[in-house]
């Protein structure tokens, strides 16, 4: 699967991740182009996707 890029903006990306998010009932507050955008910014290089250990590391499930 081919990297988003600039494919879609922030806003849209945020809109799409709202959507999944909600899709799977979670409550959480939109997310914000803001974010996207954030997230972006620390990455400017960054050409493929995250693998799920780089996730796990940046965003460690709550063990509740």
């Amino acid at each position: 699967m081919t990297p988003f890029g600039s494919l879609l903006n922030d806003e849209e990306i945020a809109s799409v991740l709202t959507f999944v998010r909600n899709t799977f009932d979670n409550n959480a507050a939109a997310i914000q182009p803001s974010a996207v955008k954030a997230i972006r910014d620390a990455n400017p290089d960054r050409l493929l996707f995250m693998s799920t250990k780089e996730l796990l590391k940046e965003h460690p499930l709550n063990q509740s």
